[in-house]
């Protein structure tokens, strides 16, 4: 039997040569989906002879049907004709997906790279953006319980207690909006139970881990629920400062949620909720790397003057020589109330949101492991924000019909201050530099989606969403306390349509093909930390996003065996780019251009044992001006992950679950310019975990472990004014055990 592990939400809450893309799905797919089909059909064609009556208590005999809320209506992800990647509840926990990086390596053509805490840089499908400015916008936007979160530092939070998370690829500008050129990633909260039930969990492990995490949720009164939960994460440093000693790469976070849902009647019910988080660490060790690349300025001298001075004690990328006692501190905190009423003929939900947040900072950029260092870049900024947001939607649907129309309405105000002087030994001068920002955004927006069936298994869906946009900054430069440009009042504003189109054909019950036109829209920015007046008064063009994709979603086999894929070709016009050169950020707009194959394929060969796989292959190019045919940064242009888990039931009533993954991420360039320094070789990522379940249900423990194979993965590169890059690497290897139990 097919069981939903998601609920509706309005119900319940360099240039490497060219790359065919023809011959990367050849190997890829065919390595490792075609294997696993073929895998499966055997082992599937077995137990079918075994003519097994009912699935065992440990495992399953077919897949789950995932259902999913991406068209503001809950529906199988198998009908929903878009690229669409979900991971489920049982995939959110301690050793599994615990933020947003771990979504990335979960999901095809998704890059995260993050420059510190303020500032997780999203892409998908290779198009995202590096831009801190105050008054500009992420590329791939980041929803909670339907909440636009307007800061992507506001999104960096550790995920738990969640039911679901989904994943949009490429443009979403209809029922998503604004900034959303490249994806949307909607994370739902677990509504409160009906009924009382509690869970508290104790986890540690390698690097002093210990993390709690637990909830109580039920009935608090007549018609109303409630839910409390909590998470706190700890773990020392998996790098170290030699300088002063400082653990650096280090957490220190807490997390506290609260939820009440209140049903007036059969009709109306509205849910309440507050949540806070907390993160106070050491920051990032940014270490010196790739000095024995090509394309060092000067043509190498920093390098043969000052390679033979490298401190002997620099043992490997984890440990660095920051002139600066770090940190890095977030607080964030919010308060959402969501209203539905069914009137009968439709169903109304009003979406109302305030949230605020405050960093502040401190690292060092340059990281040169010399002594002395003949540069220090101190990053010394903070910045604090909050948002306001309204939405109003109206979804009703008939036999052959299904709509959505809406409005919404976006306010937000940013304060940032960045203090960041290039400090140099005599002879040559210090600069003193300090930027300040204040900007306020406005958007507000109306849409609307229909789907059609209008013959047998084929429908049509359109839809369409009208978006303007307002921005005002003021902007100050100091330069050694001297006033460079101190500017007032700048403003603009920009206005644009979105629509989608979209075809699906059920060819049969269980395969459905779709082709979809969709439009995405992001709106212009006025960049920050700029050299003069003139490029701090001009703001970028914004970015709009054209999309056409096709595929196929189809099971096979009574639901034992899942295969999707999807073609896309992606153009957007002028993308907004931001890079460091020569200590300067210089921004820019330029036109992408990326065709790409996306397939997955899961499936249960025998009872109790699932196995995924997936593949994605792109072609990521600029297309004209400045980087001509060079690759986008932080494109992969192959990536591929193979995963699977067993559930056995043991004498007495009690399960045991194995499970592992493998993930092959591919090689690409940090920066537009694909220069040596900042190339990124490819990397795999090996997880793997345990878990018993005792027969009761009331108790269950579980070994895990990430990255075993202990990795060095990139997580964010600046390239060095004077010589190679300085580096922030993903964690190591960690490992630990999890115990949770269960009360009711």
């Amino acid at each position: 039997m097919k069981r939903p592990f998601a609920v509706n939400p309005e119900q319940s809450s360099a240039d490497r040569g060219r790359w065919p893309i023809r011959c990367a799905v050849k190997q890829a797919v065919g390595r490792f989906a075609v294997a696993t089909i073929a895998m499966g059909l055997v082992a599937t064609d077995a137990v079918a002879q075994e003519e097994s009556a009912a699935a065992s208590a440990a495992g399953q005999s077919a897949l789950e049907e995932v259902v999913v809320t991406a068209e503001r209506r809950s529906q199988s992800a198998q009908d929903v004709p878009l690229s669409l990647n979900v991971l489920s509840e049982d995939q959110i926990q301690p050793g599994g997906v615990e933020g947003l990086t771990d979504i990335s390596f979960k999901t095809p053509n998704f890059t995260l790279t993050q420059f510190n805490i303020a500032e997780p840089q999203l892409y998908m499908r290779g198009i995202g953006s590096t831009n801190d400015s105050a008054a500009s916008d992420p590329t791939v936007s980041v929803f909670v319980d339907d909440v636009y979160i307007g800061r992507p530092g506001a999104a960096a939070f550790d995920l738990y207690d969640l039911e679901r998370i989904e994943v949009l690829r490429g443009p979403q500008g209809t029922l998503y909006g604004r900034n959303v050129t490249g994806g949307a990633i909607s994370i739902y909260s677990k509504a409160p139970a009906n009924e009382f039930e509690s869970k508290f969990g104790v986890t540690v492990g390698n690097y002093d881990l210990s993390v709690l995490r637990g909830y109580i949720s039920g009935p608090i009164g007549d018609n109303v629920r409630g839910k409390l939960s909590f998470n706190r994460n700890d773990h020392t440093g998996y790098a170290r400062n030699l300088t002063n000693g400082q653990d650096l790469d280090n957490a220190h976070n807490f997390n506290l949620r609260a939820q009440a849902v209140v049903d007036f009647s059969d009709r109306t019910s509205a849910t309440l909720s507050a949540d806070a988080s907390r993160d106070r660490t050491n920051g990032d060790c940014r270490s010196t790397a790739n000095m024995d690349r090509a394309d060092q300025p000067s043509n190498g001298a920093f390098v043969a003057q000052y390679l033979p001075l490298m401190r002997p004690d620099i043992t490997g990328p984890r440990v660095c020589t920051q002139a600066w006692t770090q940190f890095a501190n977030r607080d964030d905190s919010g308060f959402g109330l969501r209203v539905t009423h069914d009137t009968g003929w439709s169903q109304l939900t009003s979406i109302s949101s305030y949230r605020k947040n405050e960093f502040q900072w401190r690292q060092e950029l340059a990281g040169m492991n010399l002594p002395p260092a003949p540069l220090s870049v101190p990053d010394d900024e903070g910045q604090k924000s909050w948002q306001a947001s309204q939405e109003f939607r109206l979804t009703g649907s008939t036999e052959r019909i299904h709509w959505v129309v809406g409005a919404f309405g976006f306010k937000e105000h940013v304060d940032r201050l960045a203090n960041v002087p290039n400090l140099r030994i005599p002879p040559i001068a210090s600069t003193y530099r300090i930027w300040k920002q204040n900007a306020d955004s406005t958007s507000v927006a109306a849409f609307g989606q229909g789907t059609w069936e209008f013959a047998k298994g084929l429908s049509l869906t359109l839809g369409g969403r009208y978006t303007k946009d307002d921005k005002e900054i003021d902007q100050l430069l100091l330069t050694s306390n001297v006033v460079t440009y101190d500017l007032k009042g700048l403003g603009k504003s920009w206005s644009r349509f979105t629509p989608r189109a979209s075809i699906d054909w059920r060819i049969t019950d269980d395969v459905m093909a779709y082709v979809t036109w969709s439009e995405g829209y992001k709106s212009g920015a006025f960049v920050s930390q700029n050299a003069t007046a003139a490029a701090a008064s001009t703001p970028l063009e914004p970015e709009d996003a054209r999309n056409f994709e096709g595929g196929i979603k189809s099971q096979w086999l009574d639901d034992r065996l899942r295969i999707n894929a999807t073609y896309f070709d992606l153009t957007v016009e002028n993308l907004q780019l931001f890079r460091l050169v020569a200590g300067n950020l210089v921004s820019e707009n330029a036109n992408a251009k990326v065709t790409g194959v996306e397939a997955e394929v899961s499936i249960v060969p025998l009872e109790g044992l699932t196995i995924d796989a997936s593949v994605s292959t792109m072609n990521p190019r600029y297309d004209g001006g400045t980087f001509d045919r060079k690759y986008l940064a932080r494109a992969q242009k192959l990536h591929w992950s193979v995963s699977g888990a067993y559930s056995q039931s043991l004498s007495g009533g009690a399960t045991l679950r194995y499970g592992a993954s493998y993930v092959h991420s591919g090689d690409y360039f940090h920066e537009a310019t694909n220069l040596q320094t900042s190339y990124v070789p490819s990397s795999k990522f090996v997880d793997a975990n345990l878990k018993y379940t005792a027969a009761s249900g009331n108790w269950d423990v579980s070994l895990w472990g990430k990255n075993l194979t202990d990795e060095v993965i990139v997580r964010h590169l600046i390239i060095g004014s004077l010589a190679g890059s300085n580096i922030v690497y993903q964690p190591p290897r960690t490992y630990g055990a999890t115990v949770n139990l269960y009360f009711d």
